[in-house]
């Protein structure tokens, strides 16, 4: 992560903010007729956590108006419940507040910037996924190519999860969570014939 995490942060970081800020673009559009102000866009920031908060708020407010509304509300309560997204978007957050400039300011000034670097906010992420999934609390210290394999299956159950979360706001989308444009554009947030993701497929019913 150290060496490729900043094209990691910066792509999760940037599609995940305009992704939210569209299907909640959608949401105003069908509650008052018209796409929120460029005011109310900048209004909203970039702090995706906060932005997350309203996309919950959005789903939970919205959510007999789908289609299939024990299906929608599944889908939302799995992004709701899940213990390992709000993490991943609070490093997320960080980099977007921070992690751009980090280094910059080392460079500059010779000190690190104010803000901690969204590194130590990843490490709460894998740190919070040892601790609460079983097949990942033995480390196979002392075999390096045990090692890199287990880091690499540990950071695509991270990535699987953002991968559930992506699909359920697409479905959600779809079902007419967001509206009837959310309908349209929630087509566009999932790659058409991929597959669904087994988080998903499994707890969603």
């Amino acid at each position: 992560m150290r060496t490729d995490g900043d094209a990691v942060f910066s792509l999760g970081s940037i599609r995940t903010e305009k992704t939210m800020k569209v299907m909640l673009g959608c949401k105003a559009v069908e509650d008052t007729g018209k796409w929120p102000t460029k005011q109310q866009l900048r209004d909203w920031g970039h702090d995706i956590e906060k932005l997350n908060a309203r996309v919950l708020a959005a789903v939970g407010d919205d959510v007999d108006r789908t289609t299939a509304t024990g299906y929608a509300t599944q889908l939302g309560k799995h992004i709701a419940e899940s213990t390992v997204i709000p993490l991943v978007f609070a490093a997320f957050a960080r980099y977007g507040k921070s992690g751009r400039f980090h280094h910059l300011d080392i460079l500059a000034t010779d000190e690190p910037g104010e803000l901690d670097q969204p590194y130590d906010y990843w490490e709460r992420v894998e740190l919070h996924v040892r601790e609460t999934s079983p097949e990942f609390r033995e480390i196979p210290y002392g075999d390096n190519g045990e090692l890199d394999a287990y880091k690499e299956r540990l950071r695509g159950f991270i990535a699987d999860e953002l991968d559930a979360w992506w699909f359920c706001v697409h479905r959600l989308g779809v079902q007419g969570c967001f509206g009837e444009l959310g309908k349209t554009i929630g087509r566009e947030v999932w790659e058409p014939g991929r597959p669904e993701p087994s988080a998903v497929k499994y707890q969603v019913i």
